[in-house]
């Protein structure tokens, strides 16, 4: 509970959840419903833990009934997600933080329980604590930068993701040449058909690069060229 109250912020701070801890409301033990028994002075605060109650007490009630992409669409209306990440009044639907938003609805909407997605989001390892060196590692194109590797993947390779629809075409294409340089000896480059369950071009770049459209400055490589493209299904 301590890392979803202040979400968004409540101007709930350390000396409450310190309270928070300290109270012993009879025989309940649990964090939440402390919070639902303890006494507020504070109208500001009492006022916001009101509506933080009011948002969860039904969200418990149906959680077993509830599947996960819905339950993220509730919480996303409620709180008023997007704008509150993105800091923006009016959210683009291009923003990087919604995309990344969507898709993970559309992840959620695969399973029809929330414990079955919560054990499917535990399966994902930060890559820091893997000691595997021999591994496969993911990274944007701007981490990349001064790395190379025997074999690289290029993966998403579709307009209005590279090149970003929002970008310089120039820029672009030299991030495009950063991340095609990382390959030392195979590089794979891959377009998928579909993108948010809509129909996806691929990129102009991978055009390019095959020959069937003259880009304004050529990029060189060395490293032997894969290309492919795959179908990205939709939950």
């Amino acid at each position: 509970m301590k890392a979803i109250i202040n979400v968004p912020n409540r101007y709930i701070g350390r000396k409450f959840m310190a309270e928070l801890d300290e109270f012993q409301p009879g025989s309940r033990s649990h964090l939440y419903e402390k919070l639902k028994s303890m006494p507020i002075e504070l109208p500001y605060i009492r006022k916001n833990v009101r509506e933080f109650i009011q948002l969860m007490d039904p969200l418990i009630a149906d959680a077993e009934t509830l599947q996960p992409a819905e339950l993220i669409q509730i919480l996303r209306n409620a709180l008023d997600y997007d704008r509150y990440i993105t800091d923006d009044d009016m959210p683009s639907p291009d923003d990087v933080k919604i995309e990344n938003l969507n898709q993970l609805v559309m992840a959620a909407s695969r399973f029809n329980d929330i414990r079955s997605f919560l054990d499917y989001t535990e399966t994902f390892q930060d890559e820091a604590v893997s000691d595997n060196r021999d591994g496969v590692r993911l990274m944007t194109v701007h981490r990349s930068k001064g790395l190379e590797f025997p074999v690289v993947f290029l993966v998403g390779m579709v307009e209005n993701i590279l090149p970003s629809k929002k970008g310089n075409l120039e820029e672009e294409r030299r991030i495009c040449f950063v991340a095609i340089s990382r390959a030392m000896k195979l590089l794979y480059l891959s377009h998928s058909l579909t993108y948010l369950g809509t129909a996806a071009k691929r990129s102009i770049f991978l055009d390019e690069i095959l020959g069937n459209v003259q880009p304004h400055h050529a990029c060189n490589t060395h490293p032997k060229l894969h290309h492919s493209s795959h179908n990205r299904r939709s939950a």
